[in-house]
């Protein structure tokens, strides 16, 4: 996803990814999109998307759409990986400052970003069981808002 039609760093952007998507990983199916058509798209019809590469600008607005799509940004797990190092795995969120020691957070989206890095080091079965729990929790809250503690407390008893 880029806005390579009127910005000449997202054309740089673009040749970059058709050059590492030509070398490195030549059975992937690769398509383009411009990032006002493909905020559009998502909302639209998500499930045509596997996977969004783009800039981390274009990355952050998409993200915080998406969001929505889940009902929350706490839902939403993340992941930059990059080609020399083992990557971030985070929840798309921020950091939330204004309810750091509150025990207000959801902490949903931090243990689904630990399910996608059991994943990204083939620990399936770990990663699996992770999101069993997530499912179980959220089938279980229904619109009951939760204490971090209480959110901890539910997915390990899901996982035990």
């Amino acid at each position: 996803v880029d806005k390579a039609n009127v910005l000449a760093v997202s054309q740089l952007w673009r040749d970059g990814v058709i050059e590492v998507m030509t070398k490195e990983f030549p059975n992937v199916e690769l398509s383009h999109m411009y990032v006002d058509n493909a905020a559009m798209q998502l909302i639209r019809w998500p499930k045509q998307f596997d996977t969004i590469v783009t800039g981390n600008i274009f990355g952050d607005i998409l993200s915080d759409e998406a969001s929505m799509l889940v009902g929350s940004l706490g839902m939403l797990p993340s992941a930059s990986i990059g080609v020399s190092g083992p990557g971030v795995f985070e929840p798309c969120h921020g950091s939330a400052p204004d309810i750091a020691g509150k025990n207000l957070a959801d902490p949903t989206a931090t243990v689904l970003s630990i399910a996608m890095l059991l994943n990204h080091l083939g620990e399936g079965k770990a990663a699996s069981d992770v999101e069993t729990a997530v499912a179980k929790d959220l089938a279980s809250r229904g619109d009951k808002k939760r204490s971090t503690t209480e959110v901890g407390a539910a997915l390990v008893a899901g996982v035990a």
